[in-house]
């Protein structure tokens, strides 16, 4: 009858290392999903911060482009400013000779 017992010692024994050996996998498997758990919010995280990065983008860029706006405004303006006082004499010889000939033609 010893070896009965001693098989049943083997399969308890076995039993066991395979017990134990499932309970290691089981503890890495909660292990990696905790890693990745962490890796989850550090990205959701992630994705909030470049979220706001987008908003703030787009808002710069609208700034940049009425920046863009009124420079070219400034630049029309002082481009017309230089161009009267360049032909300022040509300018009132023009205005001068449609007053006389609206004064000919007895419209002024």
């Amino acid at each position: 009858m010893s070896p009965p017992q001693s098989t049943a010692e083997d399969t308890s024994v076995a039993n066991a290392m395979i017990l134990g050996e499932m309970r290691g996998q089981l503890r890495e498997l909660v292990h990696s999903q905790n890693n990745l758990s962490a890796k989850f919010d550090g990205l959701s995280r992630e994705v909030i911060t470049l979220t706001a990065l987008a908003t703030d983008m787009v808002d710069m860029k609208l700034r940049l482009k009425t920046l863009e706006e009124k420079g070219q405004q400034q630049t029309g303006a002082a481009n017309l400013i230089g161009w009267v006082l360049r032909n300022w004499p040509g300018i009132i010889g023009f205005i001068l000779l449609v007053g006389l000939l609206l004064r000919t033609e007895g419209k002024l």
